[in-house]
Formats: structure tokens, sequence, C-alpha cells
């Protein structure tokens, strides 16, 4: 029984240093957003740099919460120039916050 309770015990702690992690902006450093949302197209892959956004922005800029987790946009159009990456998330931004060339492809496909 003392076995099982400090497994359990242990367990929690290590699921609450987790969460705190997650919340405190740690998230995955890169993310091959072709591979991941399964992107359609001829252009390489944007792998998108998260802690470098992470380092500039909140995360409630793409997420709904703090913690991160699901986009707040709905990818449904993964394909060619209009599709919803370019539409609802990246070029808004980009735009925003006056990235430099932030719509030419060259700047995320690399």
């Amino acid at each position: 029984m003392k076995k099982a309770g400090l497994a359990l015990l242990t367990t929690g702690l290590l699921l609450m240093v987790g969460f705190a992690v997650q919340a405190s902006g740690s998230g995955a450093e890169k993310i091959d957003l072709k591979a991941k949302y399964q992107i359609e197209g001829k252009k390489d892959a944007v792998v998108f740099q998260h802690h470098q956004h992470q380092e500039k922005l909140a995360c409630t800029k793409c997420h709904p919460t703090t913690a991160g987790g699901p986009l707040s946009v709905t990818i449904v159009n993964k394909t060619g120039m209009g599709n919803d990456f370019h539409q609802k998330l990246c070029w808004p931004c980009h735009i925003e916050m006056k990235v430099p060339k932030g719509k030419m492809c060259s700047t995320c496909h690399k």
C-alpha cells in the first residue's frame, strides 16, 4: 500500500510539474506545419520556429489559453496560397506585427 501511495503521489507531482512547464511557455521548439496539419502543396514545409515566436508573443496570440494547446483558428482549407494558415493565422499576424517581407513565400518556406 505504501508503494502504491508513493507512486501515485510521484505521478501527481510529475503531472503538476509538466503542466507548469507547459503553461510557462516551453512548448515545442520547432513544428513542421506541413506534417502536423497535413498541408498539401508544392512548397517546402514551413518549420515553424515556435520558441522564437514565444519570445515575442503571448501564447494567446495563437492559442485560446496561456497553457497552449490547440490553435485558436480552425484549419480546414489546407491547399494552395489561400490555405487557412496563410489567411487566418500567419499573414494577419505578420501584417499586424509589421514583419518584413511577412507575406513572401521565402520568409517561412525555407
